[in-house]
C-alpha cells in the first residue's frame, strides 16, 4: 500500500520518542492531503485517560473498528495529532478501520479542544 485510508487504525512509532514500542494512531488525513504517500496525519491513541489532561479524552469502543481489537481500554488524545512518515508505521501489526461513527467521536474530540 503506497497510502492509508482515512480512518485507518494503525500502529506507528511515536514522534516524540516517548515511548519505545509502536503506538495506535488513526489516520484523519484523507486522499486529497498533499504528499499523501510520503506521510500521513494522525490522531494518536492512549490507554490513559484522567484529571491532569484538561481536554475530553473520549473511550474508543472495540464497536467503533473493523478487522482489529484493541485489548484495553482506549482513549482519543486529541491534542495528539501529528504528521508522520508513512516508514513509521508497522505494517507487521494489526490493522483496522473506524466506522463513520468512530471518526464522528474523533471529529468531536478534536472539536471540543479547539472550540471551547
Amino acid at each position: 500500500m503506497t497510502w492509508y485510508f482515512q480512518g485507518s487504525l494503525v500502529f506507528a512509532d511515536v514522534p516524540t520518542g516517548a515511548h519505545t514500542n509502536p503506538r495506535p494512531v488513526v489516520v484523519i488525513s484523507d486522499a486529497e492531503r498533499p504528499y499523501l504517500e510520503e506521510e500521513a496525519t494522525v490522531v494518536c491513541l492512549g490507554t490513559k485517560a484522567d484529571d491532569r489532561y484538561g481536554h475530553s479524552t473520549p473511550v474508543l469502543p472495540n464497536d467503533v473498528i473493523t478487522n482489529a481489537h484493541l485489548k484495553k481500554t482506549t482513549y482519543v488524545l486529541p491534542w495528539a495529532i501529528y504528521t508522520i512518515p508513512l516508514s513509521s508505521i508497522d505494517d507487521t501489526l494489526p490493522q483496522g478501520r473506524l466506522t463513520d461513527e468512530g471518526m464522528e467521536l474523533i471529529a468531536d474530540a478534536v472539536d471540543d479542544m479547539i472550540r471551547p
